[in-house]
């Protein structure tokens, strides 16, 4: 029981995300200036390129690029966090296909603690099988 009251807060506050992250990109430039876009479920997504001293460099490996690529975000991520939404987010970047590595996909989503799969799958089994229970009451008493 409540479990389901730690679900609807959680809801609310995913309410609350998507209306602060609606209202800041009508209003703050940096969405224009790095190419911030929201896809349909509310994920905040862009592409950084690597230049090409980063690209051609022999000094800098592969394996380092991410870093650079978490460099580059970094006026995003201090603007999030004047916002406070940093600590309701969590950040993915992976390698855009077809790139060779010159170019990471990086997306900002919300980051659900009390809603998972498991728990909604689980939620609806219970709430139907009280309803079949109350539904068909008479017939399992008459079984026993």
């Amino acid at each position: 029981m409540f479990r389901i009251i730690k679900v609807i807060k959680e809801l609310l506050i995913y309410r609350d995300f998507i209306r602060s992250i609606k209202n800041d990109m009508k209003i703050s430039p940096i969405w224009t200036r790095k190419n911030l876009r929201v896809d349909k479920i509310n994920r905040i997504y862009t592409v950084v390129n690597l230049p090409p001293e980063v690209i051609f460099s022999n000094d800098l490996p592969v394996e380092s690029r991410p870093s650079f690529v978490l460099s580059e975000i970094k006026p995003i991520n201090d603007h999030f966090r004047s916002l406070e939404l940093e600590e309701l987010m969590t950040l993915w970047l992976e390698p855009v296909k077809g790139t060779n590595n010159e170019a990471y996909l990086v997306v900002y989503q919300f980051i659900f603690r009390d809603i998972s799969w498991l728990w909604v799958v689980r939620f609806l089994i219970e709430i139907t099988s009280i309803v079949l229970l109350v539904t068909y009451w008479h017939k399992i008493i008459n079984i026993f």
